[in-house]
C-alpha cells in the first residue's frame, strides 16, 4: 500500500513538472504567434493547456486498458469540471478573502465581465447531458451525442471568436529552458518535447498507481480518479486562477479556469463516448450534479457582473462531501 501510494506522489509529481514546463511552453508559444483573442487561440490553446489530461486519458484506455483502465480515462473526463467547480472555485474564495484583509483587493466582490455568462450557459446545459449516451446503451444514442457535442464545441468557439473574447490572458512567461538555452525556438521546441516524454510517463505511472489503490482501498478506480488525476493536472489553471484572484484581476480569474470545462462539456465527452463504453457510474453522475448546481449559481451572479467571495466557497462544500463519500463511506 505505501509503495503505490508513493508511487501515486512520483507519478503526479512527473505529470505535474510536465504540465508545467507544457503550459508554459505552449502559451509563450501562443503569445509569440498572436494566438490570443484569435480563431487559433479559441480553438488551440485550450485544446494545448489540457494535453496533459488528454494524455492521462489515452494512457488509461489504450497503455492501461481494461475496465480500470476505462473508468481512470472516464474519471479524468468527469473530474476536471467537477474539479474546477469545487476545489479551484473554493480555493479562490478564500485566496478573495485573505487578500482583502492583506490589502490587495479592495473588496470581497469579483467584478467580471458578463461575456464570461456564455461558456457557464454552454456548460450548465451541456454537462448534464453527457449522462444520457451512458444511461441509454445505444449505438445510436452515442453516435448523436457524440455530434451533438463536437457540434456544440464548434458553435461555442465561433460564438466566442465574433466576440473577439475566446481566450483572456496576460503577456506568457518565456519557456523556463530559455536560461540554457539561448535561442528562443530551441527552447520551446526542447522544452515542448521533454514535456510530453514526461507526460506519457508519468501517466502511465499515474494511472497504474490510481488503479492499485483503489483495488487496495475497496474502491472504484473512477472515484479515485475523479480526485487525483484533476487534482495534478489542473494545478497550473489553478494556481493562475488564485495569483489572479489574490491581485484583484477578477475576470481573468474566473476565466481561466471556464476555458477548460467546455471542452470537458463537449469535446472530450464525444471523444470518451466514440473511445469508451462510456457507461453510467454513480460517481460520474455525482460529478455531473455537484458541477451543475455551481455553474447555476456562478451563471446567476456572472449575470450580473459580481461574484461574492462566499458563492466560490460553496464549491468546497461539494469537495469535502465527494471526499467523504469516496474515501470514509466507500461508495
Amino acid at each position: 500500500m505505501y509503495t503505490a501510494i508513493l508511487t501515486l506522489l512520483a507519478g503526479g509529481v512527473i505529470v505535474l513538472i510536465a504540465a508545467l514546463l507544457f503550459t508554459n511552453a505552449i502559451e509563450y508559444l501562443g503569445f509569440k504567434m498572436g494566438w490570443t483573442g484569435s480563431f487559433v487561440g479559441a480553438i488551440l490553446a485550450p485544446l494545448f493547456t489540457s494535453f496533459p489530461e488528454l494524455t492521462v486519458f489515452l494512457v488509461a484506455i489504450y497503455l492501461y486498458g481494461g475496465i480500470s483502465g476505462e473508468e481512470i480515462g472516464i474519471g479524468t473526463i468527469y473530474g476536471q469540471p467537477f474539479m474546477a467547480s469545487s476545489l479551484s472555485y473554493g480555493l479562490v474564495g478564500l485566496v478573495v478573502l485573505i487578500g482583502y484583509y492583506i490589502g490587495t483587493r479592495d473588496d470581497l466582490v469579483l467584478e467580471v465581465e458578463k461575456h464570461l455568462a456564455i461558456p457557464y450557459l454552454f456548460i450548465t446545459i451541456l454537462f448534464p447531458l453527457t449522462l444520457v449516451p451512458a444511461l441509454i446503451q445505444a449505438y445510436i444514442v452515442k453516435v448523436l451525442f457524440a455530434c451533438l457535442f463536437l457540434a456544440s464545441y464548434i458553435t461555442y468557439t465561433y460564438m466566442m471568436y465574433s466576440r473577439r473574447v475566446a481566450e483572456v490572458s496576460e503577456e506568457a512567461n518565456p519557456p523556463y529552458l530559455i536560461k540554457v538555452f539561448k535561442f528562443e525556438n530551441i527552447a520551446i521546441a526542447l522544452q515542448l518535447f521533454i514535456s510530453i516524454l514526461m507526460l506519457y510517463y508519468g501517466s502511465k505511472v499515474l494511472v497504474g498507481s490510481v488503479d492499485d489503490i483503489a483495488r487496495y482501498v475497496g474502491i472504484e478506480p473512477i472515484a479515485l480518479s475523479l480526485i487525483v488525476v484533476p487534482a495534478v493536472t489542473a494545478l497550473p489553471e489553478t494556481a493562475s486562477a488564485l495569483i489572479w484572484g489574490f491581485r484583484g484581476k477578477d475576470t481573468l480569474s474566473i476565466a481561466s479556469l471556464v476555458g477548460e470545462k467546455i471542452l470537458y462539456s463537449t469535446f472530450y465527452p464525444a471523444l470518451g463516448i466514440i473511445l469508451t463504453s462510456w457507461e453510467y457510474n454513480i460517481h460520474a453522475g455525482l460529478s455531473v450534479l455537484a458541477t451543475t448546481i455551481i455553474s447555476l449559481i456562478l451563471l446567476y451572479y456572472i449575470w450580473r457582473c459580481k461574484v461574492p467571495w462566499y458563492a466560490l466557497l460553496i464549491g468546497l462544500i461539494f469537495f469535502i462531501s465527494y471526499a467523504y463519500i469516496v474515501f470514509i463511506l466507500h461508495i
